[in-house]
Parts: C-alpha cells; structure tokens; sequence
C-alpha cells in the first residue's frame, strides 16, 4: 500500500460525487453575495479493510456501479530485520519514496511516499513485527506551490493503512537540519530529536503527542544528534569540546556538560553515521581525519586522536559508513582530487572497506569488482554482519538495471547480488532499519 497524499483519505470517485457546494441564501439581503460566493468541501469517504471478493493490486474486483465506489484499504507488510531500505527521489523532490528492499531477491515488500527534508531526506526507518508497528518516521515539508508561497514543516508516522499517518506539526520557524546524522529517534520511539537550522540548537518532538516537547539553543556546535538513551552526544567545531544534552523524560533537553578533547587542528564534516550496537560514532573530516567516539560509558573524558586519516592520492574521500559493532567502516572515494562537495567533485570510483580500530583497509572494491557502472549508495544491514552497494548495471537493450550487492562486513567477499525489482523510480539512497527497544 503507497501513501500518496498527506492530508485525510480521499476516495477516488466522481467529481460530483465528492464536491458539496453550497450557497448562502439566507435572506434576500445577501441574495447578490450567495449569487457569486460558493464553499467546496471534500468529504472523507469511509474505507474497510479487504476481504473475501475484494482485490488489491493487480488483483481486478466486480464494479458494482455504486457511487461512491467502496474504498478497500490493504495494510503495510512491516519491515524485516534482514532488509534493507531503498530511497526514490531527491533534491528538490515534492514527494519520496521509501522502498522496503529484500536483498536475497531484489523484491520490493513495502512502499511508503513520504515528505521530501529540505536537502537530504529525513528518514528513519523500523524494523516491525505487525501492520500497526511505526514503520517510517519521516520529518517532512510539504509545499503547496513547490518553493514558493507557505510550506508545512511536520513529523510524521507511517504505520497501518498508511492513510492516516500521525502528524506532528512544527513552529513555523522549525528548520530541521537534513543532513545524515544531524537527526534522530530515541530508542523507545518516542521522541524524535533534531539539530534546528531555526533554532540553532536541539529541538525534540513528542511523536506520541504530536507536538514538540522542548528546545534549547546552543549556538556553536552541532549539527550532529549521536543519541544513547536519552542521552544525546554532539561536537562544538570552534572549541574543540564534545557536546552533552540529556532529554528528559517529559521531552525537554538540558546540556549537562562539556569536554575539551578534541585536537587542536580538528575539523568536523557534512554527515556523519552511529554505530548503534557499540554505540559510537564515525566522523570523517573534512581533512579526512577519522574519528570513532566512543559513548558507550557516557561524554568521553580523555583526548580523542584520529584512527586514521582517509586521504588518498589517487582522488577525494566522500561518503562514509560503520556498521552497528563498529568493527568495520567503508569510505567512497572519487575519480578526482576535486572536494565532492564541489559540484565538478567527481563520480565515486571506488570503495575501500576498513578495519573501524585502526583504518587498516580490509578490500578495495572497485566498480568492476563490484559489477556497477556506476555508484548510488552503500548502507550496512541491521546487523551489521553484510555491507550492500547500490549502482546501475551494465546496459542492456538500452536500460540499466540496478543492482544491490552483498560482501561480507568481515572480510569483503561478495555474497549476493540482485537486480532491484518493483521500484517504481531509480532508488538514489540506501538506508539502514533501525531496531527500536
């Protein structure tokens, strides 16, 4: 089941059938008025759940003539601890596509549209047992006339009949920060927690209540939320400290304290990814110093040096990822010295898996090796255990499939390798379920 619009379920059915117009004619005084004023209202219609002679899908069911036509809803197959999630769309996009990914087939299970953030999307996707457990929490903004006129900044829920998703709308001046890692959910589900462009600190939002919970401006760090708990770790670039922020349990953040262990030449970065078995957080600089931050026993106390440095003379380090023991990250790199963030940064021209305790390379997967002609994304699986590529195949009878490769997180070995089927668009990003407690 596809979600397709934000607001309240509107069944589709005949014009006439849905638009109540009415005119005001209570007196002949405003006779004229009436004559020229109308309200267009649009109905919820009722909806049930299918069931014996009802079809879905491609499934075809008797049309009865009945107006309205009977609205049948199917709900979402939740996401399984061994998939992997597969993001349509992108910058500048009026609407997502979430994928729920089977990487043993390539099939598509669940599809979920959501709100585009306002530059990456603001995706966390759950693992879930039934129909009705969260299975998206997206933080979205939704415009009416694309980037002009008022837009709606929300949070919202996608579980069930994905019909009617639980919204939480935020201030009007709410601007969360899209960027990886800049955002996250509490482990319970509970509360979703973001670095705020508007606020330029940490706003939290009550997922249950539908609301934002509590603020605190901190000007000068950021943008990163690592959450342990309820406790939420970040870094202040300028003067080189680690950041505490505990959330409490009626929603309200607090900074609770601050170290001064970074080194002197540290330098922060864009994006940065959790490990959330071990609790620790990959950070690759922008001098391509790595960082692995330890928080697993709270604010580390002592300095924090680099594992490592990822830079190489053959082109640029871009994109980074640990998988959930911090054992293993992997760092694209691209086919020029030119910073990928630059807009001639270059294409990804190869991955080099590394050992997270030391950065000694574990394979250097080139896109031969890999069997893509070119690079859309990397994510590690729920457990850490698989690390998947995605990338466009070789082209045939001129299309290209895309293929999602498996290599063992361990030693490198390739282990899988499907074309994607059932995506609707190309799938640009892949993003890891996260298990909620």
């Amino acid at each position: 089941m596809t979600r397709h619009r934000r607001r309240a379920a509107i069944a589709v059915a005949p014009l006439a059938a849905l638009l109540a117009v009415t005119s005001c004619s209570s007196s002949s005084d405003d006779a004229e008025d009436s004559a020229s004023s109308t309200e267009v209202t649009y109905p919820s219609v009722e909806f049930t759940a299918p069931g014996e002679g009802i079809g879905l899908g491609e499934e075809d069911q008797e049309i009865t003539g009945e107006i309205p036509e009977p609205l049948h809803v199917g709900e979402i197959t939740p996401i399984g601890a061994d998939q992997i999630l597969g993001i349509e769309g992108g910058f500048g996009k009026l609407e997502m596509t979430v994928n729920a990914l089977d990487p043993a087939t390539g099939e598509v299970t669940t599809r979920i549209t959501v709100g585009p953030g306002i530059w990456d999307p603001v995706v966390h996707g759950f693992v879930g047992e039934t129909a009705s457990d969260p299975a998206i929490v997206a933080a979205e903004v939704w415009r009416p006339r694309g980037s002009r006129g008022a837009a709606d900044f929300v949070v919202s829920t996608y579980s069930g009949n994905l019909l009617e998703p639980k919204e939480a709308v935020l201030p009007d001046v709410a601007r969360v920060h899209s960027r990886e890692g800049s955002n996250a959910v509490t482990s319970d589900g509970k509360y979703f927690v973001s670095w705020d462009d508007g606020l330029y600190g940490i706003r939290v939002v009550d997922l249950e209540a539908g609301k934002e919970s509590g603020a605190i401006r901190i000007v000068g760090c950021g943008p990163f939320t690592w959450l342990v708990g309820y406790d939420l770790y970040s870094v202040c670039e300028d003067t080189r400290e680690l950041l505490h922020v505990t959330i409490g349990e009626d929603g309200v953040p607090t900074e609770v304290g601050r170290e001064k262990v970074l080194p002197e030449d540290f330098v922060s970065a864009r994006k940065t990814t959790f490990a959330e078995e071990a609790k620790k957080a990959l950070l690759v600089s922008e001098n391509g110093d790595v960082f692995v931050f330890d928080f697993s026993v709270g604010l580390p106390t002592e300095t924090v040096a680099p594992i490592g440095n990822a830079g190489d003379p053959s082109g640029r380090f871009s994109e980074n990822v640990i998988n959930a023991d911090a054992t293993r990250l992997a760092v694209t790199y691209t086919d020029t010295i030119v910073h990928p963030d630059s807009a001639r940064g270059g294409s990804v021209a190869k991955i080099v898996v590394f050992d997270a305790a030391n950065l000694a390379p574990i394979r250097t997967l080139t896109l031969a090796d890999i069997g893509i002609e070119s690079f859309s994304s990397m994510a590690y699986s729920v457990d850490g255990t698989t690390f998947y590529v995605l990338g466009d195949g070789a082209e045939v009878d001129g299309e290209s499939p895309q293929k999602l490769v498996g290599f063992d997180a361990a030693t490198g070995a390739q282990v899988s390798s499907v074309d994607i089927a059932g995506a609707v668009n190309p799938i640009t990003g892949l993003i890891t379920p996260e298990v909620m407690e």
